[in-house]
């Protein structure tokens, strides 16, 4: 677990100071990718929930109810590429943890990281939660008592920044398609593909479009280009050695926004939208290599 310092803790809320994110992190250009900021983000949550932020998910353990991922939502400032770069030189920043919507069957949280010093935001998401029962996994609802206590957490001072349900993404027949095998090591301790790996296809099949000469504008490998927002959603589950075809495809009135499709045995299982900055990054931080 990374090294932070907690500097509050209630029901409903956490906050702490994290040191900056070590190389390992880091792609080749030096900055912070997708998987890398979900992975982060599941350190952080590690941390806020070891210390209360919610009720215990023991409570849930007695009905057989595990909470599962379904929608996910970045937004990243101008400054949080730069700053969390290897140039960055960034020591620390600051995490938020609040409750931002509860009902019956699911439980959002908003997270945001800040500057220690002025407070300012550098990357805002949000998660949505549900219900799901370990043996059939189909969804359910929490027990009265545990859905009692979660109600009384939620934050109602900030907005969701997940405003609407993300609407459904089917590749058009001339989307880009790219086929990936997932691995033993791809897995959580839902015994499913982790929600960080789904970044990663997308991302992998990004760098491919973009240097085959898919995708308007995009020209150079679009990992030199900063991602301003993602909106994902997670509809099925998938395990290891499964082959999954990845499909992605630009906007046709917005260059900046491209789709992504994930297949299993042609079910549907993973869909999201990442929007870029359509200028290349001017971090002087990549390998000449």
């Amino acid at each position: 677990m990374a090294h932070y310092t907690l500097t509050h803790a209630s029901p409903g809320r956490c906050e702490f100071d994290m040191a900056s994110p070590t190389s390992a992190f880091r792609d080749r250009t030096g900055h912070l990718s997708m998987w890398s900021i979900s992975k982060i983000y599941h350190d952080a949550a590690t941390i806020a929930i070891d210390h209360g932020f919610m009720p215990s998910s023991r409570d849930l353990g007695k009905d057989n109810i595990r909470l599962f991922l379904i929608s996910e939502k970045y937004v990243m400032s101008p400054t949080f590429r730069t700053k969390f770069s290897r140039a960055g030189k960034l020591q620390k920043y600051h995490v938020t943890y609040t409750v931002s919507a509860v009902t019956p069957g699911s439980v959002s949280n908003r997270r945001v990281f800040s500057d220690t010093d002025t407070g300012s935001w550098f990357l805002k998401s949000e998660i949505k939660l549900v219900a799901v029962n370990w043996e059939t996994r189909r969804s359910a609802k929490f027990p009265d008592s545990y859905y009692e206590s979660l109600s009384k957490l939620v934050d109602h001072e900030h907005a969701s920044i997940m405003t609407r349900k993300q609407d459904t993404l089917i590749p058009p027949d001339t989307a880009f398609k790219t086929t990936f095998q997932t691995r033993y090591s791809d897995l959580d301790f839902n015994l499913h593909v982790n929600v960080a790996e789904y970044y990663r296809f997308c991302s992998d099949a990004t760098s491919e479009a973009s240097l085959s000469g898919y995708y308007r504008h995009f020209t150079s490998d679009i990992v030199k280009y900063t991602i301003m927002q993602t909106d994902a959603t997670f509809l099925s589950e998938c395990g290891p050695r499964e082959q999954i075809v990845v499909y992605t495809w630009q906007d046709e009135d917005n260059f900046t926004k491209l789709y992504f499709a994930i297949y299993l045995k042609k079910v549907r299982i993973f869909q999201s939208c990442f929007i870029y900055n359509s200028s290349l990054t001017q971090d002087k931080v990549m390998s000449s290599l």
